[in-house]
């Protein structure tokens, strides 16, 4: 591409193409007084450098910005990805950069008020709720935050009332929110009524025979393929009643992701299975952890599909690493068995439980550290700890730098809270699970 561009285009490509390499050439003093475009090039060395180096990336760009010849579309995204990126390095001086962004996507608006909640300056974190859209202000998330907010600005009234009604909502803020005006989780229950006939003659349908042949042949993907296809040709009110056959053949994963297709979240025994329950509970009790949390791990991770496997090689119920797999075999003496043991719910099981309380033992007890370090790695939530002083563990999990992680501790921890009533026990409270997060 560069060969079709003229004399100085393809000079323009070169200095481009070497800054793009090595960054620190920016600081060459031909980009200080130079022309737009050479103004771009040195926007982009400085976003390549904030990857490796925020701190030098940002003093480069504050004392330089002001001399070059830059568009302004240029120079907002630049903002942007610096005030992000100190949002993500969780840094004291992000509320202030993001503040001064003139324009703000949903991103920016997050990610402010999550910086404000870093700070723990609630005018701050109260403003930048403000700044939310009126359908974000509405979600679940942003919600609790606004009840604390007011709490802790001295409306506790207004905070309760909107905690009271959060506290109806089945999630990891409504029970959050619950344990914040002592109400009992909410946790509707309401399974899929079907007609006496209509398991049987969906059963009966062409396509649906396929799928019982082929799984009968033990050809699987096939099998699950086909109920896809299936599936995608039925109403919602048919898929519901889909969902409860795969139910009854115990294909647990194949279950929830068809109940999703319909919208419809309250048939908790279908959507939270209880398979494995023996396993669950042996090895809970030889590790000394909750079943409940066993099984939300489980759920987040697999979906209880035994034959889980991920696209970077985890197997199994709770997802082990054929690596991971191996050291924790060594660790409990006893040989290693190939990596398709780990689709043995029985080795699964007992490695991922093994895996959790290592992980719980070296986070001093921190369920909510243990569950991000199960999905992220420890090393990584190592670097996320708070640099001098104790954190609340509500704005660790809410400031938690990536998306994934973010969402699958919340999900974990209220799945935890659904899994003991499924179990029929009562002993986990989302606030007991959750203290401050110490500094490193």
């Amino acid at each position: 591409m560069q060969q079709l561009l003229d004399k100085s285009g393809q000079a323009l490509a070169e200095v481009w193409l070497q800054v793009h390499k090595k960054p620190e050439l920016i600081l060459d003093s031909q980009f200080l007084n130079g022309n737009e475009r050479q103004g771009r090039i040195f926007a982009h060395g400085v976003d390549r450098m904030a990857k490796s180096d925020l701190d030098f990336a940002i003093t480069v760009w504050d004392s330089k910005k002001q001399t070059l010849v830059i568009d302004g579309q240029t120079v907002g995204q630049l903002e942007r990805t610096l005030a992000l990126a100190l949002a993500h390095a969780r840094d004291d001086r992000a509320y202030n950069r993001l503040n001064q962004l003139l324009a703000a996507d949903a991103d920016v608006r997050e990610w402010k008020v999550r910086s404000a909640l870093l700070e723990q300056n609630w005018p701050h974190v109260a403003q930048a709720l403000a700044g939310l859209t009126i359908e974000e202000q509405q979600q679940p998330q942003w919600q609790y935050w606004q009840a604390r907010a007011l709490i802790e600005t001295g409306d506790a009234p207004q905070g309760q009332s909107i905690y009271n009604r959060l506290s109806e909502d089945r999630s990891f803020y409504g029970f959050m929110a619950a344990d914040a005006v002592m109400k009992p989780y909410s946790l509707i229950d309401k399974p899929v009524l079907l007609a006496d006939n209509a398991l049987a003659t969906l059963t009966q349908k062409a396509d649906f025979k396929v799928v019982q042949e082929l799984a009968f042949l033990n050809r699987d993907a096939e099998a699950k393929r086909q109920w896809w296809f299936a599936v995608n040709k039925l109403s919602k009110e048919q898929q519901m009643i889909a969902a409860k056959l795969a139910q009854q053949w115990q294909w647990d994963q194949v279950a929830i992701m068809t109940l999703v297709k319909t919208d419809y979240w309250d048939d908790l025994a279908l959507r939270f299975p209880v398979t494995y329950l023996s396993q669950v509970q042996s090895n809970a009790g030889r590790q000394e952890l909750d079943p409940a949390i066993i099984f939300g791990l489980m759920r987040q991770e697999s979906m209880l599909d035994q034959n889980a496997m991920s696209a970077v090689g985890a197997r199994g119920l709770m997802q082990i690493m054929p690596e991971t797999g191996q050291q924790i075999a060594r660790k409990l003496n006893e040989p290693w068995q190939a990596e398709n043991s780990l689709f043995n719910p029985d080795v699964n099981i007992k490695y991922g439980a093994f895996y959790y309380k290592q992980l719980l033992t070296r986070f001093d007890g921190h369920f909510a550290l243990a569950m991000a370090a199960y999905n992220a790695g420890p090393n990584r939530v190592s670097k996320w700890l708070p640099n001098d002083k104790s954190v609340p563990a509500d704005i660790w999990i809410e400031t938690i730098p990536y998306k994934e992680t973010r969402k699958y501790v919340t999900s974990v921890l209220s799945y935890a809270i659904i899994y003991q009533q499924r179990i029929q026990r009562n002993g986990l409270k989302m606030t007991r699970l959750l203290f401050d997060v110490p500094p490193r």
